[in-house]
């Protein structure tokens, strides 16, 4: 007899098997419904809804059988999970894998199956709907169709309760997070590193934390006393006001905005804010959050890149004026400098092209004269530059800073359009495109590089900051679960064996973390022999506890370092942040870090839950 492996996805079918909470339930209607139809419909005696357990395989619904279960090693619908669509046995007695199964030579004397997988929207095989004969048979098309179509019905009313019981366990969790004292919120809400404020409907700040204090010069009281619009520079504040608005208004659910605020001292202030509307449980509008961030340097360190590039521009202008009058000497001139230069007329025709065109497009430029760009570019690049030749010919200048001319070259290109102005109209526009592919990548190399720990080749502590700020900034910020990793027995190898093998157990240790989590999973390096997991989408404690367990196991695994075998292991703390959680990145770290010290208090090699004393450790 060929008992049946379990398919690789095993865990999983299971965990979803008992999550359903089917299993060991009365009969139910729905279900004997199918199987009796199966029945008569197929003209059988014996038809079932079997799901398969880790020992066994239990019918939630049977018609012409006695027995609610049989064991797993026996059971054709173990079998049943490996096809991906009907598994039929026409007659069981020739066949190599039941010819001797005790369901075929004992008193049930099975000849024929007919199985349906029941599976997931995940694709995961719960059991089966099949149909059972003591003689022979043939499955025609038409019959596999209608127990398939009946299996359908199975599928979705299982299904149906993984969802009820998975919007029950979303409730609990909204809940729980609702469940937060005030007090917790008010701490997180004054130790935030940006600046926070909850403002009323007639726009005045009903609370402000010290950053947003800090940002504008005001004390928390002077603050109190004024509305936004009063601390708004006047030229940014119709624009604020009617994005307010819109929010009264159900237009829009939040809105992002770069404005300035009047510091005490008259100085303006760039900010970027992220301002939400909070309505009451009859959707009435109640009050303002507001996330402000300073980015005053940003826009400093804008404003030299503009006034770089305006510098270049008028350069480039001023030659061009001076040398209109002889084309081939600006031809010439044009031709010899590292930019793409066009002109182009009111009608979208080009002027004027230097020799880079030749370079870029491998057309002469001199054909391309009196040509509408439409019909040079291609369609697709012609529609993304088109809103930038429009704003050039409304007389203002337009840049387009990640441009690629073709998806066949890797060049990327920065391309300004002037307006070209005669007696006070727009009369054109000039093209001034510039190589920058260099340029980015080697500020996307700088940028890397400064993420990066160089000996592990994880992200650094500033990269887990920055990652975190962007998980928990946002209020209606998504579950996650991090892990604080502190491994146990580091100092007496890095101390015994030399910083040399302590820098490779420390390599090896990062590239177990790497294979043991998912690929989406953040894995970072603090500093010395600490680590840190961001497992987004976890909010469930049995989840987070099996990830543990899982990095505690791979860690605890002997490593071999310069030779020798060495074997150390890890101390984990864990903070589990639910969906809408207004906790802080640095207080989520904290907590993390201070249940990793309870777990290495608790005996080492072990976990432990922030805030959850009643979950033991591993």
């Amino acid at each position: 007899m060929l008992i049946a492996p379990p398919p690789a996805n095993e865990q999983a079918r299971l965990r979803l098997l008992r999550r359903l909470n089917v299993l060991d339930t009365p009969p139910e209607e729905v279900f004997d419904r199918v199987t009796r139809v199966v029945a008569e419909m197929l003209q059988l005696p014996i038809a079932l809804v079997s799901l398969v357990d880790e020992n066994r395989q239990w019918f939630k619904s049977k018609v012409g059988l006695e027995a609610c279960e049989t064991s797993r090693d026996l059971a054709f619908c173990a079998h049943a999970l490996h096809v991906p669509d009907v598994l039929v046995v026409e007659d069981a007695s020739a066949d190599p894998r039941f010819f001797d199964n005790p369901l075929v030579t004992g008193p049930l004397h099975i000849r024929f199956y007919a199985g349906v997988p029941l599976r997931s929207d995940d694709g995961l095989v719960l059991g089966t709907l099949c149909a059972i004969d003591s003689r022979p048979r043939h499955l025609s098309p038409t019959a596999a169709a209608a127990l398939r179509d009946m299996a359908a019905i199975v599928q979705q009313e299982l299904m149906q309760r993984a969802v009820t019981r998975d919007l029950h366990s979303v409730w609990q969790d909204e809940r729980q997070a609702r469940a937060l004292s005030e007090t917790r919120f008010a701490t997180i809400f004054q130790q935030t590193p940006t600046g926070k404020a909850v403002v009323g409907l007639d726009g005045r700040f009903i609370a402000v934390n010290p950053k947003l204090c800090q940002i504008v010069g005001y004390d928390a009281e002077e603050l109190m006393s004024k509305t936004f619009g009063e601390i708004t520079h006047p030229d940014d504040l119709a624009e604020d006001l009617q994005l307010v608005a819109d929010l009264l208004a159900g237009r829009i659910e939040r809105y992002t905005l770069e404005k300035r605020y009047l510091h005490k001292d008259g100085a303006p202030v760039w900010v970027e804010i992220y301002v939400v509307l909070v309505r009451t449980e009859t959707r009435q509008p109640d009050h303002f959050i507001a996330v402000v961030l300073d980015i005053s340097e940003r826009k400093h360190n804008q404003a030299l890149i503009e006034r770089h590039q305006e510098e270049l521009e008028n350069k480039v202008r001023e030659r061009t004026q001076q040398l209109s009058r002889s084309r081939e000497t600006l031809q010439v001139i044009t031709d010899n400098l590292p930019v793409m230069i066009a002109q182009v007329d009111r009608d979208l025709r080009y002027l004027f092209n230097n020799d880079v065109y030749r370079q870029v497009f491998g057309i002469d430029p001199s054909t391309l004269r009196g040509q509408k760009l439409s019909s040079v570019l291609e369609p697709a690049l012609f529609a993304e530059l088109l809103p930038y030749f429009n704003k050039a010919l409304a007389g203002e200048r337009a840049v387009h800073d990640h441009l690629r001319y073709s998806n066949d070259q890797a060049r990327i290109w920065c391309a300004t359009y002037i307006p070209e102005v005669r007696n006070g109209e727009v009369v054109g526009f000039f093209v001034m495109s510039q190589d920058v592919t260099e340029r980015t990548h080697i500020e996307r190399m700088l940028h890397d590089k400064a993420m990066r720990d160089p000996l592990t080749d994880l992200p650094n502590r500033r990269a887990l900051h920055e990652h975190l700020y962007l998980m928990t900034a946002a209020p209606l910020a998504s579950a996650f679960a991090l892990f604080f990793l502190d491994l146990d027995g580091f100092k007496t190898v890095n101390d015994s064996q030399g910083h040399e093998a302590g820098d490779e157990l420390l390599r090896q240790v990062a590239a177990r973390l790497k294979n043991t989590t998912r690929k989406e999973d953040f894995i970072g390096r603090l500093a010395g022999d600490e680590f840190v997991v961001v497992a987004a989408g976890i909010s469930s404690k049995e989840t987070a506890q099996r990830i543990a367990e899982d990095l505690c196991q791979t860690i605890a695994t002997a490593f071999t370092v310069i030779g020798q075998s060495v074997r150390i292991g890890v101390s984990i703390g864990i903070t589990l942040s639910p969906a809408g959680s207004s906790l802080s990145s640095d207080a989520v770290l904290n907590q993390a870090d201070g249940a990793m010290y309870e777990a290495k208090r608790r005996g080492r090699n072990g976990y432990w839950f922030a805030s959850l004393p009643s979950l033991q450790q591993a």
